[in-house]
């Protein structure tokens, strides 16, 4: 029994939308139909979510399964074109043409049948980058002539006026209404970042209407995502205060939309109530056990921290782990935790198609140490993103820390990634067909390792299954694609499993430790999250790669563009180990 009302999950998906939140807007709408919840509403929300991330192959399934293309609304009607239009986009340059004209004429059906400005402009624009000007010019007049466009209501009757004079060419005109429309009331983050998509996507396609489209580009472009990090320092009224100046002033600068950090005493949460105050959202990225995280980062500074902490934790819009274990004296957790909201920040920046800023709260003589601000700063400046540096004053970072945890002897902890597989169908193979499957399925396994050998840290496999330590995230998602690859094709030998054959594999990245194996007689790795990697393996599709939001995150972190994560909601793990934001991985362009 469902303990929301549609109306009630309707809303939070359609606020998530407007604000651009399109993580969370998914989850809104498909929460409520794992409850049970029926709602073609929520369904349509769910998909466009997934084309504003950019999963246009995964819209396009969710579109087919719910059956919108039968439903007597205009919007998701017009939902199919946008996803041939996003396919279009996606495709290689000879295809484009035929591509957009298939999404033009599925704009122009609805339009043809249900009228509306909408699938109107929008078949415009498609049939204009198919090369078909002369029916994209028609198109923008008849738009033009609407009594809703001649006098628009709202940010998308305005846009639709601004996008059909810049069809046309009126450069002029379009500028000075789609300033209107940015003005609107209900201009969200949502709504601007995906004109601004549709006015770069005219600029890549059509050179000659780029000098145009510059402009309303940065009329359009949502505002940057801040990651945040900072000096933990004692309570004093009078240096809070000078710093939360320098803060605010930085801040009104930048005008984040989003921002992404911890809570430590100090620099953290006067960054946070900063944007709590400002109204922009808050996402909390959390490096370890909150409890831990509070002994370690929070008491230290003084006990009204505490109170803070708990006020800017309930304000935020979502609280996340970088890991959920308890701090075990590792400073590499924190570097971590900073990792994976660096990269959280970089996503839902791509998501936006705008850019992350970091505003970091450093000491100029504070030197680089295994973790901490100068080290996150570091990080973000190798990749080439932009930073803003705040000189926090007169601060007391001499406090009383708490004791220090000792590592036990023989072991080291270290972040690298972990990749689980095995073969559904394994236990249907007959006795006589065991040995192909370890020469055609396990020795191909070996082949794909055997060339990454310099970044496999670690193999083992038992049975059907796989483990792997591999030395970063980038290596690891390029060794499970070619994994998946060559082992698409079953041999026919093994097909006494009935279609039911297909390796499932799962990546992650997270902080596990080493240390000598006496059984095995070499170095191991083991840990929670080694637990964690196993459990996302048996819930993942046979045939496809899962990564968690962790491993999503450091690829963004490190902006690598070759793979693809697609996000496929909160999943449930094996063995009741929880439920995680789990992504599809992809090769860009398959």
């Amino acid at each position: 029994m469902s303990e929301q009302s549609p109306e009630d999950a309707l809303t939070r998906a359609n606020d998530a939308l407007q604000r651009g939140d399109f993580l969370a807007a998914y989850d809104a709408a498909m929460s409520a139909r794992g409850e049970g919840i029926t709602d073609r509403r929520l369904d349509y929300a769910a998909v466009l979510a997934l084309a504003r991330m950019g999963d246009a192959e995964l819209a396009l399934e969710l579109y087919e399964k719910t059956g919108l293309a039968v439903a007597d609304d205009v919007d998701m009607l017009s939902l199919e074109g946008r996803l041939k239009k996003d396919l279009a986009e996606q495709a290689a340059e000879a295809e484009r043409p035929r591509l957009f004209a298939e999404a033009s004429e599925a704009y122009l059906g609805v339009y043809t049948i249900k009228g509306g400005y909408f699938p109107a402009i929008n078949a415009a624009t498609t049939a204009m980058l198919a090369g078909k000007t002369e029916q994209a010019h028609r198109l923008a007049r008849e738009i033009l002539n609407d009594p809703e466009i001649v006098d628009p209501i709202g940010y998308y009757a305005t846009a639709t006026k601004a996008e059909a004079h810049l069809l046309l060419g009126d450069a002029d005109a379009s500028f000075d209404t789609m300033k209107k429309a940015a003005a609107c009331a209900d201009a969200g983050v949502g709504p601007k970042a995906s004109t601004c998509n549709q006015m770069i996507l005219i600029a890549s396609i059509l050179p000659d209407r780029a000098e145009a489209v510059a402009p309303l580009v940065e009329l359009l472009r949502p505002a940057p995502v801040v990651f945040y990090t900072g000096h933990m320092f004692a309570e004093d009224t009078a240096s809070e205060a000078v710093l939360r100046e320098r803060i605010d002033a930085e801040l009104d600068d930048i005008e984040p939309s989003a921002g992404y950090g911890a809570l430590a005493c100090g620099s953290d949460i006067l960054v946070a109530e900063s944007l709590i105050e400002r109204g922009c959202e808050l996402h909390v990225v959390l490096p370890f056990d909150q409890g831990d995280f509070v002994a370690q980062s929070v008491e230290p500074g003084g006990p009204g921290w505490v109170k803070r902490f708990t006020y800017c934790l309930d304000a935020a819009h979502t609280v996340s782990f970088a890991t959920d274990m308890t701090f075990i004296g590792d400073p590499q957790l924190f570097t971590y935790g900073s990792s994976v909201a660096m990269g959280l920040a970089l996503m839902r920046a791509r998501h936006l198609h705008t850019h992350a800023i970091q505003l970091a709260i450093l000491e100029s003589e504070d030197g680089i140490k295994p973790a901490g601000t100068a080290k996150d700063v570091a990080l973000w400046r190798e990749l080439d993103n932009e930073t803003r540096l705040i000189d926090p004053g007169a601060i007391d970072r001499n406090f009383k820390r708490p004791p220090s945890i000792a590592m036990p002897k023989g072991v080291s902890r270290v972040a690298h990634s972990m990749i689980f597989a095995d073969f559904e169908g394994f236990s249907k193979l007959d006795e006589p067909v065991l040995p192909v499957f370890v020469s055609e399925i396990l020795g191909t396994i070996g082949t794909v390792l055997d060339r990454h050998d310099h970044n496999v840290l670690y193999r083992n496999s038992w049975g059907d299954a796989l483990y792997a330590v591999v030395s970063d995230p980038v290596d690891a998602a390029e060794i499970v694609l070619e994994l998946q690859a060559a082992l698409s094709d079953i041999p026919q030998q093994l097909s006494d499993c009935a279609g039911e054959c297909g390796m499932r594999i799962s990546v992650h990245h997270g902080p596990i430790y080493t240390a000598h194996d006496g059984v095995m007689g070499r170095m191991s790795f083991f840990g929670t999250e080694v637990t964690r990697t196993a459990r996302i393996e048996p819930v993942t599709p046979k045939g496809e790669v899962y990564t968690t939001e962790a491993f999503a995150a450091m690829l963004a972190l490190q902006n690598e563009r070759r793979y693809g994560t697609h996000y496929v909601g909160r999943i449930d793990l094996a063995k009741n180990y929880g439920q995680l934001a789990m992504y599809k991985l992809s090769r860009q362009g398959d």
